[in-house]
């Protein structure tokens, strides 16, 4: 019954994720100044609503036409999300870097987390480890989970396994979080590179790692085919997919 409650939360998180940012994809501000004002309008004479800078996270409509483009920022002011309009010459997305900035934008939020995580784990059985435990959860949900969004299209261009040696760590050390998008994530890149997921897998020394990653990448692949929770389907891919992965844990 608790696996049961598990998978459909994790269904709900997934469809309401999509849901949201179906139409957004993540961005980050282009701006020589290092900042760009967030304003309640489609112009310069709307008044300033928030303020993000380079390291910010935004979610946009690579789509639109307009000048001014609605933007959802990652980053919340007086206990609300900031909303609102940014010129398009301002709004650089993240999937249209190249290959080396995308690495070195993954790489530094991956160790970030791993970093938060490792802190997290080792003051559990503190009792008042609340500053840590936030910090923690407000990057996850700033900075860890959107660029999961970006790192499986990377990989599968680039085929770069120290991205995923350093996510499986990051997996690994945030294995207590009830987040469920690495799974996502991680079950997209064995679906293109299964034979280098494979591959990386067999190097990990570490058993009860091992496992957890796969049943990560197990529940990833569900989502990506849409499975039901008792794991069959008539898929052909799927289930080319699910051999391979179950004879790593032989």
């Amino acid at each position: 019954m608790k696996r049961k409650k598990a998978y459909i939360l994790f269904i709900l998180t997934i469809f309401c994720i999509s849901t949201v940012f179906a139409e957004n994809k993540l961005a980050k501000i282009n701006d020589s100044d290092g900042f760009t004002n967030i304003r309640s309008g489609q112009g310069k004479d709307f008044p300033i609503v928030g303020t993000i800078d380079s390291t910010d996270f935004i979610y946009c409509d690579p789509t639109t036409k307009n000048d001014w483009v609605k933007v959802i920022a990652m980053k919340w002011q007086n206990g609300k999300q900031i909303e609102g309009f940014i010129h398009k010459s301002r709004i650089q997305f993240v999937e249209k870097l190249d290959n080396k900035k995308q690495k070195i934008l993954l790489t530094e939020i991956l160790r970030k987390q791993l970093n938060l995580a490792e802190s997290f784990q080792k003051t559990r059985k503190i009792k008042d480890n609340r500053e840590i435990r936030n910090e923690k959860e407000l990057y996850t949900d700033i900075k860890y989970s959107p660029i999961l969004e970006i790192l499986p299209k990377y990989f599968c261009a680039t085929s770069d396994t120290t991205i995923i040696k350093l996510f499986f760590s990051t997996m690994w050390a945030d294995k207590g979080s009830a987040n469920e998008i690495p799974s996502v994530s991680i079950g997209q890149c064995f679906v293109c590179k299964p034979d280098l997921i494979i591959r990386e897998l067999t190097k990990l020394t570490n058993k009860a790692e091992k496992e957890f990653i796969i049943t990560d990448i197990e529940w990833g692949l569900l989502t990506y085919f849409e499975v039901g929770e008792d794991g069959e389907s008539n898929n052909q891919e799927f289930k080319k997919l699910k051999l391979k992965l179950s004879q790593v844990k032989e």
